[in-house]
């Protein structure tokens, strides 16, 4: 690249940043690097990992198990803590507008997952599918975009046609946790696909409270096809 369009660029980018200085969407500081993106170094060092996916039993696979659900492995890569910046990276994602996080958040995890082997045999990635009501509200799925992310990075492909969402239903924020299953098995539905009747499909979605979003989609797709193998993933553990 020649050296005079280099510098200008640079130059640009150092006078945007003085009128509209990029922050760091967890603990809010300055970004100082035009190397940093989204994050900075320091957060990115301490990010609150939940470390789930090291181990085989844990406890999302363990909630599976006492519904009497089959999955072959579910971990989360993150702890989500109301009050502390973790809590900031999610919300940034899911109120404020910003799906760019949840895709590099999405290829760190699937990074870390390939170097204890998880998800190496999914077929298809399943975001945890929104009603394109609320998509035409808020722009996009993070669980899409946290999908894409990982997609990325692992070299599997994305299908939205498989998961559906009925009903553009109200928050679960505020529900105990037989009335999430109880909505969330009103909501969401498979469609059997006879080309992927037997592969393993792993459900993606942001966060995972008391598992009930994945809990139904996970039956759902047993329902409708009960040869397939089914996985689960979230960003974050509540």
């Amino acid at each position: 690249m020649p050296i005079v369009p280099s510098i200008l660029r640079y130059a640009a980018s150092d006078i945007a940043s003085l009128v509209w200085p990029s922050t760091c969407l967890g603990c809010g500081q300055r970004l100082l690097s035009h190397n940093q993106h989204l994050i900075c170094n320091s957060c990115l060092m301490e990010l609150p990992k939940v470390n789930y996916y090291k181990d085989d039993d844990n406890l999302v696979t363990d909630e599976f198990f006492r519904e009497s659900i089959p999955i072959v492995y579910g971990c989360c890569f993150l702890q989500f803590k109301k009050g502390e910046w973790s809590q900031n990276l999610m919300h940034n994602i899911k109120y404020y507008n910003q799906p760019d996080l949840a895709v590099k958040l999405g290829r760190m995890a699937a990074m870390e997952l390939q170097k204890y082997g998880r998800f190496a045999d999914v077929d298809y990635i399943l975001p945890v599918p929104m009603h394109r009501d609320k998509i035409k509200i808020r722009g996009f799925n993070q669980a899409e975009r946290i999908a894409t992310g990982m997609s990325e990075a692992m070299q599997i492909p994305i299908r939205e046609d498989i998961l559906i969402k009925t009903v553009n239903s109200k928050t679960q924020t505020y529900m105990e946790r037989s009335e999430r299953i109880a909505n969330a098995d009103k909501i969401f539905a498979a469609k059997r696909v006879g080309e992927c009747a037997h592969s393993h499909f792993l459900i993606v979605d942001d966060v995972f409270t008391t598992g009930s979003t994945m809990l139904v989609c996970a039956q759902k797709l047993h329902e409708a096809m009960p040869e397939c193998r089914v996985s689960v993933f979230a960003l974050a553990k509540a």
